[in-house]
């Protein structure tokens, strides 16, 4: 969950906030007037936000497809799938 903090408490210790962020993977939500204006999370996740946002925009069918696989999960309705295993010689 991220941590709240007021915008002027994030200026005095954004190295601090930066190192948190980067080593410890804290996420932190910059508040302007008690309002979120901004956010600081790792890198990872801010591209893994992107790449789900143009998964999203580029297969428009993905969601109804999750909706439908959930559904068959949760019912019982579903196989897995074993990797072949390769034969020796």
């Amino acid at each position: 969950m991220a941590q709240l903090l007021p915008i002027t408490k994030a200026k005095q210790k954004f190295l601090e906030l930066a190192r948190r962020n980067q080593e410890l993977g804290e996420s932190f939500i910059i508040l302007k007037d008690g309002e979120p204006v901004s956010a600081l999370l790792p890198f990872e996740e801010y591209e893994a936000l992107l790449e789900t946002l143009d998964i999203l925009e580029t297969e428009p069918e993905i969601l109804a497809k999750l909706r439908r696989t959930e559904k068959e999960i949760s019912s019982g309705k579903y196989t897995t799938w074993k990797k072949p295993r390769r034969k020796n010689g």
